[in-house]
């Protein structure tokens, strides 16, 4: 009996190897709560709660709720900085790259509609403090591979605009836009989906290049 129960780990307790697993439960339901309660509401015994384990045994992952926002928006930033590198490599001609991290944006958002809404959407407590060298830095990265797409446009001449922050912020607007209503609008009567998300892309770039 004595072997028999030192081969249970305790409740709450992952076994040896499963630790990655467990912070990853707690960031996933983290931030589902932080979505649907808010930062401020959510405590770290609520996450706790939703996953049938204790605080203490969340915090020997996290030792903060900050701690948890800022993994969860660093993981979205660099899973975003991933794709608009992936579109850089990938398309050459600065006009195609532009085109292609229009939509990849949109996309991503609607395929992250939870992190995209805590990183962009959501009103964040002004007591909460982003670590120094977190998701601050990381969204920065984001914007400015979104920034590259743009001014290679420019610098081509094949945009009408040559101010570079002027145009991507205008231009980031536009599809942040179409996101946010997306995400918080769902029960409208949309149309086809692909059909929007091309056609609004279309639009922008009808809008601001001068081919395509």
């Amino acid at each position: 009996m004595k072997n028999e129960r030192l081969s249970h780990p305790p409740r709450g307790r992952k076994k040896k190897g499963e630790g990655p697993q467990r912070r990853t439960e707690i960031l996933d339901a983290a931030k589902r709560l932080f979505v649907e309660q808010g930062y401020d509401a959510t405590t770290i015994r609520r996450i706790a709660e939703s996953l049938g384990i204790s605080s203490t045994a969340l915090y020997v992952y996290f030792h903060d709720k900050n701690t948890i926002l800022g993994e969860i928006c660093d993981a979205t930033f660099a899973s975003l900085i991933e794709e608009l590198d992936e579109v850089r490599r990938g398309s050459p001609d600065p006009l195609r790259a532009l085109q292609e991290s229009l939509e990849g944006y949109i996309r991503f958002g609607l395929k992250h509609p939870n992190e995209y809404q805590l990183v962009f959407v959501s009103r964040r407590s002004e007591e909460l403090q982003w670590p120094e060298a977190g998701n601050e830095e990381l969204g920065m990265q984001a914007y400015e591979r979104f920034r590259g797409c743009v001014e290679a446009a420019v610098k081509a001449g094949l945009t009408y605009d040559t101010d570079t922050d002027r145009l991507a912020q205008q231009l980031w607007a536009a599809i942040h836009g179409l996101v946010v209503l997306l995400l918080l609008k769902s029960d409208f009567c949309w149309v086809d989906l692909d059909s929007l998300i091309r056609g609004h892309v279309a639009m922008l770039m009808r809008g601001v290049t001068k081919r395509g």
